[in-house]
């Protein structure tokens, strides 16, 4: 069992103090048979987000008490029962100790001051989070998926006193998910994250510059405008420059110019943007081999190396007109070792990558394959030199997105190695190019409680998302999780993401067991059609993975289980019914999904007639 263990950072912290016992008299009653004398006093001038907080908190109230509290300006004079939201004349009034500074953009505090409750903090989005954090984990609201949520209902809503603040402990919070995008789902969890739908009115969030998120050597330098005159500027591999999928030749003087002329005019062009990649192209497993790269990749003992000097060349050269930009590079397969003595300037964004041979199904921290321990150690060793440093994750399987992956008890561990190793910004990145994955509304719920409190207690968000999403059918759902992860735990199998159907994590005899807990699940939703069509469409992983490893018995790729052939048969038509109803739209990263053609050509090789 994970233990909670609160992380101790030198800069960036979380804290999370509960709701505290008082007597009785000491309650504050906010509403009471659909009635309350509170309001809620925002300034005037408040930031968009600040007043989109003071109205979600007047609905969400409304929804659980019956009482709808007015929104009033802090001009009005001092009442004697508030709601005091974000720095205003109120605030100053009741509760002038409270230090908004050290809170930053995203930080708050909730307070109870004599019969007035104060939730204040950054003016960006740090006062809207506030009244989620009021919500959640004062009065039990959750936001378990875009349309699924769980608002208590009371007659008489009391709160106790309070002195509750929460820094988050990641600057930058970003779930690579489909169902992750919905902007009202994305905020109320406190994510900040680029690929969401998140407006001013929701306080923005991350902005990477367009054509700037990462493997950005091709858009600075792109080889049809500079090759065919200046090859010098590509990579040179195996003694000849590459046009096609090459690198750049980092230590070119022209390149390092063409470099920062490209960034710096990306940033005069979107002033909004925060962070400008300059980073490898991708599908290429080497960097440039020219005498002047390889003696510096040599010196350094990293072939990033050259790379990162180009990378601090271009962020000095703009780091005067653009003080608050990032410039930001990936320490990714070749060029993710650490260099020995460089180091990168303080407006340089490490992204350091989790790379796809290393083990998904065990902690980090733990784990000992040797594809493992080698990104542990990488690691490790930029958390001594990098001054800021974030994190690209992969937490899906990115050929087959329906596969069963029983990463969830690692998600939560491995969030805090990264907060242990300096970590300031993550990006998971789960099926972001297509909906209905394999359990991606779990998976993106345990995730967005981990990144904004990386204590947030594992078996609490299974058990609260089991309960709100799958409603009566979450006994076997989680019978059914245990089981996948206690098997790849007992028997010690680490799987990757570029994991197949014929994964000894899976074999014929679980997923005979995995079939018959998802029956059950099927006929306890059987009365709410909604929750019937969750699980069908949870069901579908099992399904396919059933599916298509009869399609590898069938080839012989795999020993044929006689006991096997039943549910490859049972299960095809209401796999199909389902995935005609999904959204899914590819079975792996590469390739659009084309339903019937992929009916037609698994029916074939199952020789299921009639199809």
């Amino acid at each position: 069992m994970i233990t909670r263990k609160m992380i101790s950072l030198a800069v960036i912290v979380f804290m999370c103090a509960p709701a505290t016992s008082g007597a009785a008299d000491g309650e504050l009653v906010l509403a009471e048979g659909g009635r309350s004398d509170y309001q809620i006093v925002v300034a005037d001038d408040a930031s968009p987000s600040t007043k989109h907080g003071a109205k979600e908190l007047q609905s969400f109230l409304e929804q659980i008490s019956g009482a709808k509290l007015p929104i009033v300006s802090d001009k009005t004079p001092v009442g004697q029962q508030e709601i005091i939201l974000g720095d205003n004349a109120h605030l100053r009034a009741n509760a002038p100790d409270i230090d908004l500074k050290p809170l930053g953009a995203e930080g708050y505090a909730i307070r109870t001051a004599g019969e007035h409750l104060v939730i204040a903090g950054g003016s960006l989005r740090g006062n809207m989070y506030g009244v989620y954090g009021f919500l959640e984990d004062h009065l039990g609201c959750r936001w378990f998926a875009p349309g699924v949520s769980r608002i208590p209902q009371h007659d008489r809503l009391a709160i106790e006193s309070i002195d509750d603040r929460q820094v988050p402990a990641l600057e930058y919070r970003e779930l690579f998910l489909v169902e992750g995008f919905d902007p009202d789902w994305c905020v109320r969890n406190r994510m900040n994250s680029s690929f969401a739908r998140l407006d001013e009115t929701r306080g923005g969030k991350i902005v990477f510059a367009r054509g700037y998120f990462c493997h950005t050597f091709y858009t600075l330098v792109p080889p049809e405008k500079y090759f065919d005159d200046h090859p010098e500027y590509f990579a040179l591999v195996r003694g000849q420059r590459q046009r096609q999928y090459s690198q750049l030749c980092c230590t070119n003087p022209d390149v390092i110019r063409l470099c920062i002329e490209g960034v710096r005019r990306a940033m005069r062009e979107q002033p909004h943007a925060n962070v400008f990649s300059v980073s490898q192209t991708d599908g290429t497993r080497e960097g440039c081999q020219c005498s002047e790269c390889q003696e510096l990749a040599r010196r350094e003992d990293s072939q990033i190396a050259p790379m990162l000097q180009l990378v601090n060349r271009v962020a000095e050269a703009v780091e005067e007109e653009f003080p608050d930009k990032i410039v930001e590079t990936l320490a990714y397969t070749w060029g993710r070792r650490p260099p020995k003595n460089m180091r990168p300037r303080p407006n340089v964004v490490i992204r350091f990558c989790v790379n796809g041979d290393c083990c998904r199904t065990h902690p980090l921290a733990t784990c000992e394959t040797e594809a493992t321990r080698a990104v542990r150690a990488d690691l490790e060793g930029w958390a001594q030199i990098a001054p800021r440093l974030w994190i690209w994750n992969y937490v899906t399987s990115f050929h087959h997105y329906l596969l069963p992956l029983p990463n969830q008890r690692a998600r939560g561990p491995n969030i805090k190695f990264f907060l242990a190793h300096n970590v300031t910004g993550i990006f998971e990145q789960d099926a972001g190019i297509t909906a209905d994955s394999e359990l991606a509304a779990l998976g993106g719920y345990m995730t967005a409680k981990f990144l904004w409190n990386p204590d947030y207690d594992p078996e609490k968000a299974v058990s609260e998302f089991l309960d709100g999403y799958y409603g009566r059918a979450a006994g076997p759902v989680s019978e059914y999780i245990d089981m996948l992860h206690d098997y790849v735990e007992e028997k010690n199998i680490h799987v990757t993401i570029m994991v197949g159907c014929d994964s000894p994590h899976l074999t014929d005899e679980l997923l005979i067991k995995a079939d018959a807990l998802w029956q059950r699940a099927e006929e306890l939703a059987a009365g709410d059609l909604e929750v019937l069509r969750r699980v069908k469409l949870s069901r579908m992983s099992v399904d396919y993975a059933i599916l298509e490893r009869g399609r590898l018995q069938a080839q012989g790729k795999l020993p044929v289980d006689e006991r096997f052939l039943l549910p490859v048969s049972v299960r095809f038509t209401p796999f199909f019914e389902t995935l005609e109803d999904s959204n899914l739209t590819r079975l792996k990263e590469t390739q659009v999904l084309d339903k019937q053609a992929y009916r037609r050509d698994l029916a074939k090789d199952l020789n299921i007639p009639g199809t």
